[in-house]
């Protein structure tokens, strides 16, 4: 027999969590699914540890004009398995602080992978196989999103999306940032401050596309005197590795660039992957996106979607 909830909240980053939180708040009887790690991916693998380690960049660069400001000081090496220790630090603190609210706000947690079913009850399939039924009179799916990937670039090597930059414990010494958009651009500005030649390579005809004209330039303008390379209106063709570890990648009219790191950043998807809304009536768009009205229901009665499932600007 299914365990009775008011709300069953899938998905535990900020757009869950909230939900479960306000849920719990208002007398409710919640159960919060979470697949990994409490905070998702701003708290684990995006907002929060990128912060921390432009940080890290921001340290090096005030120590590296500190002669500026009268200040004598040596620029040394950086031992960035210390800043990936440091940013652990700061991750796993806030994952302890959102779970102890967990258990004050007497939410039920389940580690696992949450899937809606055609009559609105959730299963919930944990690491090992097993399997539990949660029946609840709304549902929140709030899964979010997973960076977005290249044919032919897909992660392995070399070649890593923000999930896999996020946990180096060096810094490579030669980078390619396929893709001049936000999370492009933090990626080319930390790791030139930290000492990494760098390179930007966009399909579009201008960095940073969705952000005001004057404002990006101020932008081109500060990578230059980083002595960040950016190539616009070029498209990636492949890459092939050298045997050495870095890799050759191809784009433009035949251009290469020799590199030990590519980072793809060409956004983000919604991660419906796993929600089993093809057992639902819950519509989805072309895009991937779960389609709700102005207050976030789905086409399918007390069934809700929030957060990077659906076509709002992203977090």
């Amino acid at each position: 027999m299914a365990d009775q909830f008011d709300l069953v909240v899938i998905g535990g980053g900020p757009g869950g969590y909230a939900s479960a939180f306000y849920g719990a708040s208002a007398g409710l009887n919640v159960a919060l699914v979470e697949k990994d790690t409490i905070g998702g991916t701003c708290l684990n693998r995006g907002c929060i540890p990128a912060k921390a380690f432009l940080e890290t960049a921001a340290a090096r660069r005030h120590v590296e004009h500190a002669a500026e400001f009268g200040i004598d000081a040596i620029l040394g090496s950086t031992d960035f398995a210390v800043a990936q220790a440091r940013k652990q630090k700061i991750v796993d603190g806030l994952v302890k602080g959102l779970t102890g609210l967990v258990k004050a706000k007497k939410v039920t947690y389940l580690l696992g992978v949450g899937a809606v079913n055609a009559d609105n009850s959730v299963t919930v399939t944990a690491a090992d196989g097993t399997t539990s039924q949660l029946s609840g009179r709304n549902v929140v799916l709030a899964a979010g999103s997973v960076p977005r990937v290249i044919p032919g670039f897909e992660p392995s090597g070399p070649v890593m999306t923000s999930d896999e930059v996020l946990m180096l414990d060096r810094i490579p010494a030669r980078i390619a940032v396929i893709g001049g958009g936000a999370i492009g651009c933090e990626f080319a500005s930390t790791f030139a401050d930290l000492g990494a030649e760098v390179t930007i390579l966009e399909g579009l005809p201008k960095i940073l596309p969705g952000l005001d004209a004057d404002l990006a330039n101020v932008v081109v303008r500060s990578f230059g005197k980083k002595k960040i390379a950016i190539k616009t209106g070029v498209a990636v063709t492949g890459h092939k590795p050298t045997g050495s570890g870095s890799t050759v990648v191809s784009f433009g009219d035949g251009e290469t660039l020799e590199v030990d790191a590519v980072i793809v950043s060409v956004g983000r998807r919604p991660f419906t992957d796993q929600l089993g809304l093809g057992n639902t009536k819950v519509a989805v768009s072309d895009r991937g996106f779960v389609e709700v009205d102005e207050y976030c229901r789905t086409s399918v009665a007390n069934v809700y979607a929030i957060g990077d499932l659906i076509n709002t600007p992203q977090l």
